[in-house]
């Protein structure tokens, strides 16, 4: 049976990482929830995307943004959830297709192009900018 996971992490961060915060600040639990990326599983992914403070969407870098990947999103911005991406299997790239790194460089570039196409359709103005990118830190 396929359903979602849990786990919890604990995370505290180090003093010369944010010296502005607290020492009671400095600790976070993280839960992460794995939530399956099967179409008949949509309504398991909107019930964990609403106990979250945001998606990490995995996006498999040779297969790019698939229609499943896009019901997801569409899922988070619904839910008013910021998106961060993960591009996965990486080495696909590099020992399946043999990619150079431009051609790698330039595939990546092609999916994070596919996603904001994405978040741009489906996002709530109220939410501002969630366009995705390696230099605002959410990829």
């Amino acid at each position: 049976t396929i359903k979602s996971t849990a786990i919890s992490l604990y995370y505290r961060v180090e003093e010369n990482l944010v010296k502005d915060l607290k020492d009671t600040e400095r600790n976070f639990l993280i839960n992460l929830i794995d939530s399956p990326g099967h179409v008949d599983f949509s309504s398991e992914v909107t019930a964990a995307l609403r106990v979250t403070d945001g998606a990490l969407v995995v996006v498999d870098c040779v297969e790019g943004v698939c229609v499943q990947t896009e019901t997801v999103l569409r899922q988070a911005l619904t839910e008013r959830i910021r998106p961060v991406v993960f591009i996965n299997k990486v080495d696909r790239a590099i020992l399946e297709l043999q990619l150079d790194p431009e051609e790698a460089y330039q595939g990546f570039v092609k999916t994070l192009q596919n996603v904001n196409v994405v978040i741009a359709t489906y996002n709530d103005p109220v939410m501002g900018d969630l366009s995705v990118s390696p230099e605002k830190g959410t990829v």
